[in-house]
């Protein structure tokens, strides 16, 4: 028995799909802000602890070679505290794209099957003669949904993530 086609409910349905998952990559991206502004505060905070400290050392300095000595030492940002800082902000960005990949892809999945089974209901629903141009639709959906996966295979060996779903 032939699928019938996408009723008006059905379509409303596929939007209330699409603006979940819009919603849904707005949460995360506003998360990973929230998560990045938060890295921002306490690396401020702890900027400003160490500049406290420092301004009270230069204060207690009492002659110029250890004035010098501390002006050099505090010149310099220490590397280990800009490597954790620079892995802090690529682990945020990472992961919040990460995430919104997931979603897009699942979306496009959902996307692809739906208009798969429309594309079939239309083909069983169809006058006859028409049968060719169905079988170059749905021919050509696979070729592009293929295309599709070997670009995010090869998306991932780039990025050095695993394959997703």
């Amino acid at each position: 028995m032939p699928k019938p086609l996408p009723s008006g409910a059905d379509l409303q349905k596929l939007q209330g799909e699409t603006i979940e998952l819009t919603g849904a990559a707005a949460a995360k991206t506003i998360d990973g802000f929230r998560r990045l502004a938060e890295l921002n505060m306490q690396t401020a905070r702890a900027s400003l602890e160490q500049s406290s400290e420092q301004i009270r050392a230069l204060l207690e300095a009492r002659d110029t070679s250890r004035l010098t000595e501390l002006v050099t030492s505090f010149a310099m940002l220490p590397p280990e505290k800009f490597a954790a800082y620079a892995n802090a902000v690529y682990a945020i960005a990472h992961e919040t794209g990460v995430d919104i990949g997931t979603l897009v892809s699942q979306q496009i999945a959902r996307s692809n099957e739906q208009l798969s089974e429309t594309v079939e209901a239309l083909a069983k629903n169809s006058p006859g003669g028409a049968g060719g141009a169905f079988d170059f639709i749905t021919k050509s959906m696979d070729a592009a949904r293929a295309a599709y996966e070997q670009m995010q295979q090869a998306a991932a060996q780039a990025t050095g993530q695993s394959g997703r779903a």
